[in-house]
């Protein structure tokens, strides 16, 4: 599926920027798919709106590398204030999202439609 090689790869966020651009970027969610086997698959992660430092950055590169990253923000800008705390004992976050696998690309696995249903979820 690496974007880098050309053979079809793409990485696409919920505000339409796709592949390098896509890196570090605040999206609802994000969606790398590409030929895997003869097939074109992909993968997305969404981010539900209750998770912590919604909606986050994508730490997602052209070779493959492909999470979710609420605490890298000097990684993406070194001009940004840093984004790491301390969870003292007793304190909680809350990380959630949901991965989804699919043939083709995120389009035709409906991503956008899959993010709008997991947004309404409470639980």
């Amino acid at each position: 599926m690496s974007v880098e090689t050309k053979q079809g790869g793409k990485i696409v966020n919920s505000d339409g920027i796709t592949d390098a651009a896509a890196w570090g970027r605040r999206a609802k969610w994000c969606d790398y798919h590409g030929p895997v086997e003869g097939e074109h698959q992909g993968v997305a992660i969404l981010n539900h709106p209750s998770s912590y430092r919604f909606p986050t950055p994508w730490h997602v590169r052209t070779y493959g590398l492909f999470t979710a990253n609420a605490f890298a923000s000097k990684s993406f800008d070194r001009n940004a204030q840093d984004a790491g705390f301390e969870l003292k004992a007793g304190e909680r976050i809350k990380l959630r999202h949901r991965f989804l696998f699919h043939l083709g690309d995120e389009k035709s696995g409906r991503i956008a439609e899959a993010w709008e249903s997991y947004s309404k979820e409470s639980k």
